[in-house]
């Protein structure tokens, strides 16, 4: 009975937000003004002393209302597969204002800290967006802003897909609502690797799943090392799958030498 208040709080401020979308919006847009600022905190604080405090605030501030959405790349999609703008990459962000790419604070703050980079992934790798025309932009994020093209977002998601960076939407204050697309890696995006060390700040699998052909699949093992997730292993000289932990991010399948994996919708 001591959570119900909590859940009826959320149950209720979750159907506003779906009844009223500026709100979310707005939301959404003041997080993303504040998250440089929020993440240095916590940041400092998990330097500082030996608790993990995105854990903390995941669990009694944020209440997992903060985190990151799995997104595909549409090419890794299979072709019959029929999905949402909302489900894929490149038609989730010809429906956004996009704003421009900027430096990613994980890597860029990675490598500030350290003598040794944890990866050789670039840095301009983060795709804002923008909420209306009378608004200031981000402020830190503004600084290193660059204008693009299309086109030009198309080559780095697909650069990144190449790389094995997984993307995803950094949302608040619930997965509907999203402020920025950053193209992560699990040793220095710190929703991603928080997520994989400890499952917070929250991460949500896409909404599809990568299927294998066994009759093609060559147990090279090669999808085994695009999946961040643990959800492929060579096992007995054998690829075994465990769909539970496929988040559907699809690098599995741009890099199989059989053309044997498709993200496909789940199988109900």
């Amino acid at each position: 009975m001591a959570t119900f208040p909590y859940r009826y709080f959320h149950a209720k401020f979750d159907i506003l937000l779906d009844r009223i979308p500026p709100i979310g919006k707005i939301l959404s847009f003041i997080f993303g003004v504040f998250e440089y600022f929020i993440v240095e905190i916590l940041r400092f604080f998990d330097t500082k002393s030996n608790i993990n405090s995105y854990s903390i605030a995941n669990r009694y501030i944020f209440k997992s209302r903060w985190g990151g959405k799995v997104i595909p790349l549409n090419t890794n999609l299979d072709i019959e597969t029929k999905f949402l703008p909302s489900q894929e990459i490149l038609a989730l962000l010809s429906r956004s204002k996009v704003t421009g790419i900027s430096n990613c604070y994980c890597r860029e703050t990675q490598r500030r800290y350290s003598d040794t980079p944890n990866c050789d992934h670039p840095i301009k790798t983060c795709i804002h967006i923008g909420f209306g025309k009378s608004l200031r932009e981000i402020p830190y994020k503004s600084e290193n802003l660059v204008k693009v093209s299309k086109s030009e977002i198309k080559k780095l998601l697909e650069e990144s897909d190449r790389r094995g960076l997984v993307h995803q939407i950094i949302y608040f204050p619930n997965p509907l609502f999203y402020y920025v697309v950053c193209n992560c890696c699990p040793c220095c995006c710190l929703v991603m690797n928080k997520f994989l060390k400890s499952g917070s700040p929250q991460m949500i699998k896409s909404d599809f799943i990568a299927y294998t052909d066994l009759t093609k699949c060559n147990d090279c093992g090669i999808c085994v090392q695009r999946c961040n997730f643990g959800a492929r292993k060579i096992l007995n000289n054998k690829l075994k799958f465990f769909k539970d932990y496929c988040f559907g991010c699809g690098l599995c399948v741009s890099e199989c030498p059989e053309e044997a994996i498709t993200l496909k919708k789940p199988l109900r």
